[in-house]
């Protein structure tokens, strides 16, 4: 049966509240969520065997491979090592983590459909570790600078609170997440990899504007969930754009792409598409004079 699921992003910028007259939109400035469409109610338990009735033969294959010589195997180039599939499974085997892989992108998934019930309460928050962290490219506070940093993120209760404030299916009730991909990282043996290759319609009235009517396709989008040893989510990283020339949203990933193709952009740079700075700008003009005073489109003789 194919699965379709709701997806959860979170965008809050309380602080840009002075900077707008429409205070309908104040919740929308607080939250965004994606959707994949409709979807029936989660089971009771995310971590009961029910969540884990899609397992593919991921276990079976990894033992093939193990089993059948690699032609991709573990190679040394210039830049380093390239793994292969065996590579690969044989890292996850020597994982000390005690959930298998294939165990882990099913509970992955489980979190996915189980955020449906967030808005009406219906949700076990106990899917969230209490330290738990939510992060996006521009949401969580800025990058750290040092080893020993680390991005704060949304806590537990910010990020609930927030996304019970805003639905984006209210303006793209046809959304389609597409999600795929979904693989454990064998250097991070607790982290789920997965990306999304979104389609919406704007249908509905969005940050108190009508609908436009527009189809919209974001660029590809990375994701991942990092989980403790009882399942639990402990960190969930949402938006993170892989090919900014895909889709019809200006490079823009998240929230952000539905309210810039929709003519509904924020104000601030992080929900523009991206322009170079000045300096940069600067840089490559003096590549340019470079290549044409310089020689260096010059052949070797």
């Amino acid at each position: 049966k194919k699965m379709k699921c709701r997806f959860a992003v979170t965008l809050p910028f309380a602080l840009l509240l002075a900077q707008t007259s429409n205070k309908s939109a104040v919740t929308a400035f607080l939250i965004g969520r994606t959707a994949g469409g409709s979807t029936t109610a989660a089971p009771p338990s995310l971590f009961e065997p029910s969540y884990h009735e899609q397992a593919t033969t991921a276990t079976a294959s990894t033992t093939a491979l193990e089993a059948t010589p690699s032609t991709s195997a573990s190679k040394t180039q210039p830049g380093g090592v390239i793994l292969g599939p065996a590579d690969e499974a044989a890292l996850l085997q020597e994982s000390t983590f005690p959930i298998a892989p294939d165990k882990l992108i099913e509970t992955c998934k489980g979190v996915i459909l189980a955020q449906v019930g967030i808005q009406d309460g219906s949700i076990d928050e106990s899917i969230y570790s209490d330290d738990f962290r939510f992060v996006a490219p521009f949401i969580g506070g800025p990058s750290p600078k040092e080893p020993q940093q680390q991005v704060k993120g949304l806590d537990k209760q910010s990020y609930l609170s927030n996304l019970r404030s805003f639905d984006l299916l209210t303006a793209f009730p046809d959304m389609d997440n597409r999600y795929h991909g979904f693989y454990v990282d064998p250097y991070e043996p607790n982290r789920v990899w997965f990306r999304t290759r979104c389609l919406a319609t704007h249908t509905g009235e969005l940050l108190g504007n009508p609908p436009t009517g527009k189809s919209l396709e974001l660029p590809p989008q990375s994701f991942s969930m990092v989980f403790n040893e009882a399942g639990q989510v402990m960190k969930f990283d949402v938006g993170y754009v892989t090919d900014r020339t895909v889709g019809n949203t200006g490079g823009l990933g998240g929230a952000f792409g539905f309210f810039y193709a929709t003519g509904n952009a924020l104000p601030f740079p992080e929900c523009q598409p991206f322009q170079p700075s000045w300096q940069l700008g600067v840089l490559g003009a003096l590549g340019d004079l470079q290549k044409k005073f310089g020689g260096g489109d010059k052949k070797s003789e």
